[in-house]
């Protein structure tokens, strides 16, 4: 008998389940990219405006990793100032 896999597909998404439920862990689909919602990690599916009240450090840290490049304007626009490419 196949080994079952334990990651899930869920919306297009690549998912692990975590209880009942499949949590989303990588990127949509290319074409749904929303530049003001978190796609991937721990906080997919929340806004960068959510994030700011939640853990603004994540923010400050997503704005200067790779990862979180298309996010940079938003996050400048959300935590009141632009960020310089001195900040990444």
């Amino acid at each position: 008998m196949a080994k079952q896999s334990r990651t899930t597909r869920k919306n297009d998404k690549v998912a692990i389940p975590v209880g009942d439920e499949a949590v989303p862990m990588g990127p949509g689909p290319q074409g749904s990219r929303d530049l003001t919602r978190l796609d991937f990690g721990h906080y997919a599916g929340q806004t960068i405006e959510e994030l700011a009240t939640i853990d603004p450090d994540y923010l400050h840290w997503l704005a200067r990793h790779p990862s979180g490049a298309r996010y940079r304007a938003e996050i400048g626009r959300v935590l009141g100032s632009p960020l310089r490419s001195t900040e990444y």
